[in-house]
């Protein structure tokens, strides 16, 4: 799966702030069945209105970058925004194989920005100064001044526990239709 720049922001729109390297944040976009390229138009045109916006949308078929890599986007709130180099949002679907093959890819890829970054491959855990956390811990820590829960209803119904998310972040997947981006 190669990045689609389509809806990546120009050097005056977001944030040119370099983020401090201590999380990759992972949400869902509580928008049924909305495709990565509409949720990615979407924050590209509202950028001046809603102000929100993360690096990665990414579904079964697709991943587009929104935000620049490596600096602050403005989609978990403060100060997480300013600590995650990466932020990137799941589409959901309600039709579970496209779920799961967008999971997939999820997984792969906040993997692949974790290690980019050099950001272990831990999920919420609240022992470690770095990782990889839902936008649920971030604010259930007082690390974002929102309140969202997301990713967790949305896997919940997928039937992925956090267990299973950190097996996956650990573990990752391969096989002929999840290639991990070099």
């Amino acid at each position: 799966m190669k990045i689609n720049h389509k809806y990546e922001l120009n050097d005056n729109e977001g944030s040119s702030k370099i983020a401090e390297c201590k999380f990759i944040i992972a949400h869902s976009t509580a928008t049924t069945n909305g495709e990565a390229w509409a949720v990615a138009h979407n924050m590209k045109t509202g950028i001046n209105t809603s102000q929100t916006y993360v690096h990665f949308v990414i579904d079964d078929k697709n991943i587009y970058q929104v935000g620049a890599l490596g600096c602050v986007a403005w989609g978990a709130g403060q100060p997480a925004n300013n600590l995650a180099p990466v932020q990137i949002e799941l589409c959901e679907f309600s039709n579970h194989k496209r779920a799961m093959k967008a999971y997939k890819h999820y997984v792969n890829w906040l993997r692949w920005a974790a290690k980019k970054y050099g950001i272990p491959l831990t999920l919420d855990d609240s022992n470690r100064q770095k990782g990889i956390k839902t936008h649920s811990w971030l604010v259930q820590h007082g690390l974002s001044d929102t309140n969202h829960t997301d990713p967790w209803g949305y896997l919940s119904k997928l039937g992925i526990t956090k267990a299973k998310f950190a097996k996956d972040l650990k573990k990752g997947f391969s096989g002929e239709n999840i290639k991990l981006t070099k």
